[in-house]
């Protein structure tokens, strides 16, 4: 596998973590993050970057443009998050804001939340808001809360209105976010080797043990590969032990270090101890 470079780690990196990369520069960037657009950029970074995902997962990003999505691993996408990250992407692109109209990009939230509310099966405001904050200010950073003051309001008294600032990249991604998902209905997927199966099963669980059968298997016989294919990132680090696998993430602080997996494996065994939320990953 060729070595990568410093930009294109974080390139992959952003793409793992949120599920977009938009390769737009604006004048506030730091200078890693415009490195990281200007390896984008060029064919060799490309290559390199679309190399690394072709090995780990037998999958590239999708690009349309200037920008990359990658749904695969946890940015996998259930059927309620389907349904308010198209409701939402209609919604915005349907305000001035993101039509360019408006100078400052900025939308209310409420009658946002409201919209998509209307076309979810059973979800409440709370619901709905809780998910498109986890999809598009957390996850895909196309919306950036900016909780601004009613003049109105008296200084003892004082009524906060939730406020997204838009993403000057909001209609480029919404394009990219609707065909990644087209494409995942209506193309078949080409089949993966069993050790790119077990790399995109760490991607979105972070631990296997011997309860996944042919999984585990192929981690056994294959662990040296699989380790090497996650190095050129230096972050994650695959570690083995008598009854599972971990992937271990340097940049994380929760659910990451050695001792938790060890408690997971034990719960596992008890079926005690942990949440099922958490005995379920």
């Amino acid at each position: 596998m060729a070595k990568l470079t410093k930009a294109e780690r974080a390139v992959i990196e952003q793409l793992l973590t949120h599920g977009v990369f938009t390769g737009t520069k604006t004048d506030d960037m730091k200078a890693s993050a415009l490195a990281a657009r200007d390896a984008y950029q060029k064919p060799e970074g490309q290559r390199r970057i679309n190399g690394w995902f072709n090995q780990v997962f037998g999958r590239v990003p999708m690009s349309f443009q200037d920008n990359w999505v990658w749904l695969m691993g946890p940015n996998q996408l259930s059927s309620d998050e389907i349904t308010v990250l198209l409701a939402t992407l209609k919604a915005v692109i349907n305000t001035p804001a993101a039509q360019n109209v408006e100078a400052d990009r900025v939308i209310e939230a409420h009658p946002i939340i409201t919209s998509v509310q209307t076309v979810t099966n059973g979800l409440s405001d709370k619901q709905v808001g809780k998910l498109i904050d986890e999809l598009f200010v957390q996850r895909f950073q196309l919306l950036v809360p900016d909780n601004l003051v009613d003049p109105k309001s008296s200084a003892t008294n004082q009524v906060v209105n939730e406020y997204w600032d838009v993403s000057v990249d909001f209609v480029e991604i919404a394009q990219l976010l609707v065909q990644a998902m087209q494409t995942s209905l209506t193309t078949a997927s080409e089949p993966i080797s069993m050790q790119q199966q077990v790399n995109a099963y760490l991607l979105k669980h972070r631990y296997l043990d011997k309860n996944e059968g042919g999984l585990w298997e192929a981690l056994l016989q294959q662990k040296k590969q699989i380790s090497a294919v996650w190095q050129p990132l230096q972050r994650f680090y695959l570690e083995v032990g008598d009854n599972y696998a971990a992937l271990l993430d340097a940049d994380r602080r929760q659910l990451s270090s050695r001792q938790y997996f060890v408690a997971l494996a034990v719960a596992r065994s008890l079926k005690s101890g942990l949440p099922e939320d958490l005995l379920g990953t």
